[in-house]
């Protein structure tokens, strides 16, 4: 059966990746733990590894094209597999995102006080997507600890996905503030992790900025009145009631491996 592989998110700010090469092409035999590509993303080049055997039957991202996270990179299935209907599929699935996308971006009112700031230096480090099906990490370990300095490449921590245990590598220098996730915990992905940054920096106050633009945004209820119908009468004009009809309305909103 004929596997999709996604653009994976190989670092926390990823938000598109590029495919530097492909080391397999179309029709190539394909074992787990192959190299499949090596994928640039906004920190460096990666090597990413398949996790899944069969045959190449698609490559969704040529060489130098650019693609958002999750789009489809690969299908990996049975050789001489019929995979036109995955495409089909794959392809609304597409147009029906942009059209999503499209409707999100438009300019919406708000009253909202400006959300706090992290401060200059200070980066606060997410669970990775260290799989196209990865939900959420398990930390098996630390190799740092709170008031360790962090150089950028070193190893943080190892993190057990629904696939393989793997090392977490640091993008940033600084001093490691904060563990979000402890030894034996899980979290889903995009959970704050851990907290890397100059000496002194306060922790609480980027906790509450890191959790103050993490909460979703609101729209405040809109009320609306209709126009009161006539006044009724019954046997005695003089008693007559006018009856006004209220409806209130309420709007709420809103990898390294293959």
């Amino acid at each position: 059966m004929a596997i999709i592989v996604n653009m994976p998110r190989l670092s926390d700010t990823m938000e598109e990746g590029t495919v530097s090469s492909w080391l397999k092409k179309v029709g190539d035999k394909v074992e787990e733990g192959d190299i499949l590509a090596e994928i640039e993303t906004d920190k460096a080049t990666m090597e990413f590894e398949s996790f899944n055997e069969g045959f190449l039957l698609h490559i969704g991202i040529a060489e130098g094209e650019s693609a958002a996270v999750d789009s489809l990179l690969a299908i990996i299935g049975d050789e001489g597999e019929d995979i036109s209907g995955l495409l089909n599929e794959e392809s609304a699935k597409a147009a029906t995102e942009e059209t999503l996308e499209a409707e999100e971006t438009q300019p919406e009112e708000s009253a909202e006080q400006p959300a706090a700031s992290i401060p200059e230096g200070v980066e606060v480090v997410k669970m990775p997507r260290l799989s196209d099906t990865m939900e959420e990490g398990t930390v098996a370990s630390w190799l740092k600890g709170v008031g360790d300095t962090v150089e950028e490449g070193e190893i943080l921590a190892e993190i057990e996905t629904d696939k393989a245990t793997m090392e977490f590598e640091s993008f940033y220098a600084g001093e490691l503030l904060h563990i979000g996730v402890q030894v034996g915990e899980s979290a889903a992905v995009d959970s704050l992790l851990a907290i890397i940054g100059p000496s002194g920096t306060d922790v609480a106050a980027v906790l509450a900025a890191a959790s103050s633009a993490d909460t979703p945004k609101t729209e405040e209820p809109k009320t609306t009145t209709t126009d009161a119908p006539p006044p009724t009468t019954t046997t005695k004009p003089s008693e007559a009631v006018e009856k006004a009809v209220v409806q209130t309305s309420a709007n709420s909103n809103q990898r390294i491996m293959a």
